[in-house]
């Protein structure tokens, strides 16, 4: 049985480069799959798209075609992920984050970044802390035996540290026939120089400026692609086409290249030596190292530099040929015969290591992981339910896919919660751990930073760590955060993801009182990932908060009928009362849903009672005493009460029950003729699907995430203008004389059971599964 061609993802668009290293990793003996699709930004400006290699790649073509399809600066998606590791045994990419992060995460094979080199003293190491966190450098040290730090010159690591300097191998920066081709002519009496994105980056910005200062006099042309156009200096051309630039690079009399700069350095120079054009450049920069320190193209100063290119330009034809027939020696270091010998020899450490090629089990944790998730804030409730759910189905997925995953539930020490609120958590082994938030300032989060070994500088204020006096969560491996409910920034002591459920915020201001939702918005905007259960909060996530798409995913939308199960069918016909499960907050519209009711019992005669029950709800009662602080919060409930005791008919009709006990809940949910369900907007309220369990339809108002969940659930509720109380009222008239016909054509539960947390357990574990530190 013949051997699996060995196969290689360069999944860098950038055309120069492409056209040394894509050759060179094929006389090694890969097939090369090159990427499609790429942003045509500032970071891809010199990027291009082949296909010629597609007719070596000896995969199947259905895979190439969704390899084509796909854009890897995103990162990767599931199938793309599963098709790179059935057929790659290599990747190789530019410092680009996200698809730095899907590989790490996802790609079985070896990864090779390449670094190019930065300005200045800025480190790849701080580059990484800055787009994927400081804690991702644990998730490349948990596959250094796989990463490689393929430096591009050999001194780029010496300023790394960790996992990028101890990976570093050399892998040197070549140019397709690095020999003199003696194309110039340089008829054209001017300087070119080559300076992108003037107008968009301040670092270039500067670079342009001091050149038109110091250059301003002489002739020249401004080369480089510029995404916002120069107004008011026609000296700058923008991007030109290949045949042009090698035009301009043929006719013009002189290059300047301005980099001073140790660990970098562009192709133009290179290109332009190539050509046989006269260069001119800086000293102490990256040329130095290739052979330019005794070249008299060499200046240390800018007064130099103007009186070499001034006898360029007046045509001194002996210093232009000590120029050209001395630099080509810059070349040496990027030709085939200096390059190719050194990538083979560090192609053979990567090849020889134990592990290549030796199909790793991604997709399954070798050893035990420790999860954390956490409910941010004294929730009850749907709240709760939804963290419990959460804890359950990353217990049961890892169980199903045989990894050894402990998941703890840190909630807050409050005497709110009894043992009988988590007795389905210690069912399935799920430990749960009480824990106090703790405000710490930056400068405390960066010594604790320090002691377990993270260097970073934190940039809020202040902070909210967990503590739970004992470690203060910091024996999980992840944590979770089961909503975006969070008062300060969470303190990134581990990786986390937010599984986002709503933001009320936006579209119910008052229901913040006078807080400020930075806490929210910073955490999610530095979690490794932000989840959501519908498309309308996903985008919130993405549009309000600000988190790039690609760190965001749809989660799957669950329900948890386990206390619905072996409830008998509730005799209805002796029932005489709605159920209008709510809460005390805002966004709940009670007041609109109040002036329905009123409408409903003295317009139209209504005559079923309304059973209010939820959490805090007895504080809507108008028999309730408010004690509170006089805040926007506690107002509103008093606004409420002010209503209903404004109207004999309400306090005769509208009977307030409280958080009721979960037995008494589904005995008041069964014996409805039908549940009401008024909000402006929040994620979806999962009683409508509890109540379609039990047989009782649903009245609710109309918004996209209850859209979304009727959708998923199958649940065919009759639904409202929640701005409408007159709609409302109507509404009710019907559903009080038609709750029989309505409650026949609810979904099965068996068949509202394919949407359980059970049932979709695997699915949303497969989701988190790449953040759990897999190896």
């Amino acid at each position: 049985m013949s051997e699996k061609p060995r196969r290689a993802l360069w999944l860098i668009n950038h055309s120069t480069l492409r056209q040394f290293e894509v050759p060179l990793l094929e006389s090694l003996g890969y097939e090369v799959f090159l990427p499609k699709i790429y942003h045509y930004d500032e970071a891809n400006l010199s990027a291009s798209v082949d296909f010629s290699r597609d007719k070596g790649l000896t995969i199947p073509p259905d895979d190439l075609e969704t390899l084509n399809r796909h854009n890897f600066y995103l990162g990767m998606s599931p199938d793309v992920s599963e098709i790179a590791n059935k057929h790659f045994d290599i990747a190789f990419c530019a410092f680009f984050p996200a698809q730095l992060a899907a590989l790490v995460r996802t790609f079985k094979g070896h990864i090779v970044l390449r670094p190019f080199g930065l300005s200045g003293e800025t480190t790849y190491t701080d580059l990484t802390i800055q787009n994927l966190d400081f804690y991702f450098l644990h998730e490349i040290e948990k596959r250094h035996e796989r990463f490689w730090f393929g430096q591009a010159y050999d001194h780029l690591a010496s300023i790394e540290s960790g996992v990028f300097r101890r990976r570093a191998l050399t892998l040197p920066l070549g140019l397709r026939d690095a020999v003199v081709e003696n194309t110039w002519v340089g008829t054209d009496q001017k300087i070119l120089f080559v300076c992108p994105r003037i107008g968009t980056s301040p670092y270039y910005n500067t670079i342009y400026e001091h050149f038109k200062s110091v250059f301003g006099k002489y002739p020249h042309i401004i080369a480089g692609s510029q995404p916002i156009q120069i107004e008011n200096d026609v000296s700058v051309t923008g991007r030109l086409s290949d045949e042009d630039y090698k035009r301009v690079m043929r006719d013009t009399r002189v290059m300047f290249y301005h980099s001073r700069e140790e660990r970098h350095l562009h192709y133009h120079p290179l290109e332009a030596v190539r050509a046989g054009m006269p260069l001119i450049f800086m000293a102490s920069g990256m040329l130095d190292r290739l052979g330019g320190i005794d070249l008299p193209g060499r200046c240390t100063s800018d007064k130099q530099a103007q009186s070499k290119i001034d006898r360029i330009l007046k045509g001194d034809k002996k210093f232009i040929q000590s120029v050209i027939s001395s630099q080509a020696s810059l070349l040496n270091q990027l030709s085939s015969s200096y390059c190719e010998p050194i990538w083979r020899a560090q192609f053979a450490k990567i090849e020889q290591s134990a592990e290549f090629r030796s199909n790793p089990p991604l997709q399954s944790i070798n050893r035990s992981r420790r999860v954390a998730v956490i409910l941010p804030l004294s929730f009850r409730g749907g709240s709760l339910n939804i963290a419990k759910m959460t804890a359950k189905m990353l217990t049961v997925g890892a169980e199903r896919n045989n990894d050894k995953v402990e998941v703890v539930f840190a909630h807050p020490d409050d005497k709110v919660y009894s043992d009988l609120d988590f007795s389905d958590l210690k069912e399935r082994n799920i430990k749960t751990r009480a824990y106090n938030w703790k405000l710490i300032s930056r400068i405390e989060l960066s010594r604790i930073q320090k002691l377990i070994g993270y260097n970073n500088r934190p940039k809020e204020q202040a902070y909210w760590l967990p503590v739970d006096d004992a470690t203060d969560l910091l024996d999980c491996d992840f944590w979770i955060l089961s909503t975006n409910s969070i008062a300060w920034p969470l303190a990134p002591l581990r990786p986390y993801c937010v599984f986002a459920q709503d933001f009320l915020q936006r579209y119910v201001p008052e229901s913040m009182g006078d807080h400020y939702e930075n806490g929210a918005i910073q955490t999610a905007r530095h979690a490794t990932a932000v989840f959501a259960s519908t498309p309308h909060t996903l985008e919130d996530v993405v549009q309000y908060v600000g988190v790039p798409r690609a760190r965001t995913a749809l989660a799957p939308m669950v329900a948890d009928f386990s206390k619905l199960h072996g409830r008998s069918p509730a005799d209805r016909e002796q029932a005489s009362y709605m159920i209008w499960t709510t809460n005390a907050a805002p966004h709940k519209n009670h007041i609109m849903t109040l002036e329905a009711l009123q409408h409903y019992y003295t317009s139209l005669e209504g005559k079923l009672d309304c059973y209010v029950t939820g959490v805090n709800t007895h504080q809507l009662s108008p028999k309730f005493q408010d004690s509170g602080d006089g805040s926007a919060i506690t107002k509103y409930p008093e606004s409420v009460r002010s209503f209903l005791r404004a109207s004999p008919t309400l306090r005769r009709h509208v009977k307030f029950l409280g958080d009721l006990p979960e037995d008494r809940y589904v005995s008041v949910l069964s014996g409805a003729r039908f549940l009401l369900h008024n909000v402006i907007m929040d994620n979806g309220t999962f009683s409508v699907a509890e109540a379609a369990y039990v047989g009782t339809p649903s009245l609710s108002s109309d918004y996209p995430p209850m859209r979304y969940l009727a959708e998923r659930f199958n649940l065919k509720p009759d639904f409202f203008d929640p701005r409408n109380p007159i709609e409302l009222a109507q509404r009710m008239k019907v559903m009080e004389e038609r709750w029989r016909e309505k409650s026949h054509s609810l979904p099965k539960p068996q068949t509202l059971e394919l949407n359980s947390w059970d049932a979709r357990s695997a699915e949303f574990y497969r989701l988190v599964l790449p953040y759990l530190g897999v190896v």
